[in-house]
Order: C-alpha cells, then sequence, then structure tokens
C-alpha cells in the first residue's frame, strides 16, 4: 500500500509522511503531478490532494489521477471548503472532500474505512468561511464551469471582465 500526498505545503506533506511511517504505511508527498512520471502514479492505492496547490487546482489533479489510475481511492483535504468545490470534487471521482484542520485520526479512518465519514463526526473539522473565502470559492466554481474562460466566468458572474481579473490577482495563491 502507497499513498500519494499532492499539497505545496511543505510542512504538512511531511508531517503526514512522519504520521503514515508511524503506521508502517509508505507515503510519498510533491508538491505537483509534474513531479511524477506516468508509470509512477499507478503504484499509488490511495492519494490525499489539497484544493489548492501553487501552480495547479486539485480538482485538476483528481481528474488526472483517476484517469491515469481509476481504482485510487482519492480524497481531496482543502482549508477552504465550499459546497461547489465538494461537489465537483466527488463527480472528478473523489471518494471524500474534508475539510483542514482535520485530525489524523479522522483522515486515517477516511482513507481506510470503506463506509464514509459521517457528517456529524467531521464537523469538529469545519471552519466557518469568511464572506471573502466564500466569494473565492464561488468565482473558482463558476470559473471551472466556463473551463477557465475569463470573459463567460465575468459575464455570469455579472462583473467587467477587468474586475474579475482584479479580485482574481487579490485571491492568487501567492498571497494567501
Amino acid at each position: 500500500m502507497k499513498i500519494l500526498i499532492v499539497d505545496d505545503d511543505e510542512v504538512f506533506r511531511q508531517t503526514l509522511i512522519i504520521h503514515f511511517a508511524d503506521l508502517h504505511i509508505e507515503a510519498v508527498g510533491i508538491s505537483s503531478l509534474k513531479d511524477l512520471s506516468l508509470e509512477t502514479i499507478s503504484s499509488f492505492s490511495h492519494a490525499v490532494v489539497d484544493l489548492r496547490i501553487a501552480q495547479e487546482n486539485g480538482l485538476d489533479v483528481i481528474q488526472s489521477l483517476k484517469a491515469l489510475h481509476a481504482e485510487m481511492k482519492v480524497i481531496m483535504l482543502t482549508g477552504f471548503g465550499s459546497i461547489a468545490t465538494a461537489v465537483e470534487a466527488i463527480k472528478l471521482g473523489a471518494h471524500q472532500y474534508l475539510t483542514k484542520p482535520i485530525s489524523f485520526d479522522v483522515l486515517i479512518e477516511t482513507l481506510f474505512d470503506d463506509t464514509e465519514v459521517l457528517l456529524n463526526d467531521n464537523e469538529k473539522n469545519v471552519k466557518e468561511l469568511t464572506l471573502a473565502e466564500k466569494e473565492r470559492e464561488y468565482i473558482e466554481f463558476i470559473l471551472n464551469r466556463h473551463q477557465g474562460n475569463i470573459s463567460q466566468a465575468a459575464k455570469v458572474l455579472g462583473l467587467h471582465r477587468q474586475s474579475l481579473q482584479r479580485m482574481l490577482k487579490k485571491y492568487s495563491p501567492a498571497k494567501n
């Protein structure tokens, strides 16, 4: 059994790798799918994928992983949870969508138990999002629906294209 951890937070990746090693589970952490060869991906049985990765979108990572290895059990893990991205992650093949901070026990239970973790069991791990975070998540959802086309997304959002571009700069990963 091998677990792939795709997260741009080096400290978080290393912490998970250490926790898995304590359970005698091999885990490999990467910050981008570009760090792995296509053949290597098939050697993993499970994956933990962050939604917001510096150069990639975690939803795209899920889609790529499932296309290359359909049986892989993928868990989406994010500090910026929203219903829209949760639905999209599940549609793309994620087994579960969990929000940070999360206890390692809940992550293990979700990865290795075939029954889903009930929302009530996970409520202690859910934090309320700020209005700005909800706004950003909704903008990302609309952009995803329109394959990243800013003009179409701006039209749906009722914004001028340049206004949307300014908002996206405000929410860039480098500033968070």
